[in-house]
């Protein structure tokens, strides 16, 4: 970052600090409890389901969530089927049939867990292990799972990062993964939850293989986090950077932290990058006029956060980006009501189903070719980029790169956070 530029980012700064609105402060002493694993991470693994399937691993207690009185008992094995009811939940199967608005499952003997599927809404399969409470809410199940921190830690791991990937570069995504939960850790309180299962907050499907790479991954690293200072920061990390990482303020407004810069991703000026090797790196994607105007119909609102906003009908599209594949600064929606700026990662979200869901555009390091018709009217647009998300910290497909190269998960961290340093808090 130039000194203009960080000229400008203390400005904002300064206007964020004014507003209460700068990133959280996380001391080392503030996550003792979690480290030491004395209190559990909860977190969202279900929403909105219509309903869900579990099969426990042992025994199974079954209790009101309101009182904790034990109702029943389930087998190993036993096939149970939780449904949203008329006003309760609904609990059926291995002769159970139980009706409660509140329900909590405490595996016996604790952390063996259930398998869990779900249907409607949001959820993502896999064994479970910790205790799970189970509500009704308005629009369906929710499910929150009680579990240690470096179950969890594993977890994200095995959903975060392919198996085959190096165990040194995944040693260096469960630093990341553990630093950046207790740094998030609260973000879902609404939910009855710190963290959630989705990408929202990290990609997280239950326990994994004890034999496996993720959980030696993070059972190597116990205990570990990156610090500036002696507060945790906020580590975080995408899929692919295209060749360069993300400054975070140009990115995610708000996120002005100096360890969160732009760096190539490159050995050398000459040499491909280390996430090169991700045969996804270089993307294509065309919309047609038709479908951006329904696009920009249905997400421009929230992108912009004006709820409530009709935007009328597209006109087109303006592009600004200092140069061919650098992340853009900023796209403008001309409609036949106006005009709409669209900032940083915002712009994927406009054209998926809104931020922060899945689709849109894979990166914001893109180029856009428009075609149009004799009259001059758009009638297409092309957007031909490289990168797999936000670019911001640690590359995972660089990480990869930097590991079959000899890298060690510290050199893999320093490289991505600079300037942080990792601390080991498992004593």
């Amino acid at each position: 970052m130039t000194a203009s530029s960080w000229g400008v980012a203390s400005l904002i700064c300064l206007h964020l600090s004014s507003l209460g609105a700068l990133p959280p402060e996380v001391r080392q002493g503030d996550v003792t409890s979690y480290l030491n694993g004395s209190r559990p991470v909860r977190v969202l693994i279900a929403d909105n389901a219509s309903s869900l399937r579990l099969r426990p691993q042992t025994q199974l207690a079954i209790e009101d969530g309101a009182t904790g009185e034990r109702i029943a008992v389930a087998n190993a094995g036993a096939g149970l089927t939780l449904r949203a009811g008329r006003g309760t939940l609904a609990l059926t199967g291995s002769g159970t049939n139980i009706r409660r608005q509140h329900l909590r499952f405490r595996p016996i003997p604790t952390e063996s867990g259930s398998a869990i599927s779900s249907s409607g809404g949001w959820g993502r399969s896999g064994v479970y292990p910790g205790p799970l409470d189970l509500r009704l809410t308005a629009t369906g199940i929710q499910a929150v799972e009680s579990v240690s921190l470096e179950t969890y830690v594993a977890g994200v791991v095995a959903s975060e990062m392919p198996a085959s990937f190096p165990l040194e570069a995944m040693k260096a995504q469960a630093i990341a993964a553990r630093t950046y939960a207790l740094y998030h850790l609260g973000g879902h309180e609404s939910d009855n939850a710190d963290l959630c299962g989705s990408v929202h907050c990290q990609a997280y499907a239950g326990r994994p293989s004890p034999n496996s790479r993720a959980a030696r991954a993070a059972r190597e690293t116990k205990g570990r986090v990156l610090v500036w200072g002696d507060l945790l920061i906020d580590a975080m990390y995408s899929s692919a950077c295209g060749g360069s990482t993300a400054t975070a303020w140009e990115v995610r407004q708000g996120k002005i932290l100096p360890y969160l810069q732009a760096r190539s991703d490159a050995p050398s000026p000459n040499s491909d990058p280390y996430c090169s090797r991700d045969h996804k790196i270089q993307w294509t994607r065309t919309f047609t006029f038709t479908e951006l105007n329904r696009l920009v119909s249905a997400n421009l609102d929230d992108v912009v956060h004006r709820p409530g906003l009709c935007p009328g009908r597209l006109e087109t599209l303006q592009l600004a980006k200092p140069t061919p594949f650098d992340r853009a600064e900023w796209l403008k929606v001309y409609t036949d009501t106006g005009a709409y700026r669209v900032r940083g990662d915002a712009i994927r979200w406009l054209f998926g189903i809104g931020r922060p869901g899945p689709g849109g555009l894979r990166s914001i390091a893109f180029d856009m070719h428009v075609e149009r018709d004799a009259s001059g009217q758009p009638t297409s647009f092309t957007f031909t980029g490289v990168g797999h998300g936000h670019g911001i910290g640690l590359c995972q497909w660089g990480a990869r790169g930097r590991a079959l190269a000899g890298q060690t998960a510290p050199q893999i961290l320093a490289a991505y956070y600079p300037g942080t340093r990792l601390v080991d808090l498992s004593h």
